[in-house]
């Protein structure tokens, strides 16, 4: 009797293993002992688990990248040896700043985490005229606070040696008058789903900031003002998309067609 045929393919622990350790940002990147606060310290020995011996990479947030190995495990003042430092760029080619209008629940959070992880150099949350979410001083605080941690844990995921720029919330008139004060030359676009423009015909220049409205879309006036001030309308294909989607689909567009991908 025959045996059946058996495909034969290698298995998955055959593969070669490339470890993958633990990032950590730390401000104060330098060789030798460095011990961390107690954040870092916690994560590292309780969360992570990680042991006296195990390899650890540390980040400043601007650029550097540190080797090391934990000497002490512990869960409020855990300490790395640094062995080495390098300067080590995985930015994308294009500065490239998300100006999301405000959104409700933790779709802010997602915008902040995915932009990160997909090279957004800056984020911009602007208080849209239509925008349902309405932060006080003090809560807008809080919540930048929240943002800029989410952030770095998405840098620290992610590979990237450079943190976001996670800025308070500007009205739309405040972030429009800053992006016309930026001197070089640039290119704006506002996300419509009804525009002429796509993605695929349209070159950029320079610094790219990407206009994403709240969930019920910018006003007739405020896509008049974007406009005059230099903004084109530019759509991402024939389907309207989520404003939570929109950063995540537009940043991996952009790297596609500028060779990040």
């Amino acid at each position: 009797m025959r045996e059946p045929f058996r495909c034969k393919f290698n298995r998955p622990d055959s593969l070669p293993h490339r470890p993958v350790h633990p990032r950590l940002l730390c401000a104060d990147l330098a060789c030798g002992p460095l011990t961390l606060d107690e954040e870092n310290s916690h994560h590292l020995a309780v969360v992570l688990r990680a042991q006296v011996g195990d390899r650890v990479v540390i980040f400043d947030g601007q650029g550097r990248e540190g080797q090391g190995v934990l000497r002490t495990a512990d869960k409020t003042k855990a300490v790395v040896e640094i062995e080495s430092i390098q300067t080590i760029s995985r930015e994308s080619p294009l500065h490239i700043t998300v100006l999301q209008a405000l959104c409700t629940g933790d779709k802010m959070d997602w915008v902040v985490q995915k932009s990160t992880e997909l090279g957004a150099a800056q984020i911009i949350p602007v208080a849209a005229a239509r925008s349902v979410l309405k932060l006080e001083p003090g809560r807008a605080l809080k919540r930048l606070e929240h943002w800029r941690a989410i952030a770095q844990a998405a840098a620290a995921q992610s590979g990237r040696t450079i943190v976001p720029t996670i800025s308070p919330v500007m009205s739309f008139r405040e972030a429009l008058h800053g992006w016309t004060q930026e001197q070089s030359p640039k290119t704006g676009w506002l996300l419509d789903p009804f525009a002429e423009e796509r993605l695929s015909t349209t070159p950029s220049q320079g610094p790219v900031a990407i206009w994403i409205g709240p969930e019920a879309g910018w006003t007739d006036e405020e896509e008049q003002t974007a406009k005059a001030a230099g903004i084109r309308g530019l759509r991402l294909g024939p389907r309207i998309l989520r404003t939570e989607t929109v950063a995540a689909v537009a940043l991996t567009a952009i790297a596609m067609k500028c060779g990040d991908f």
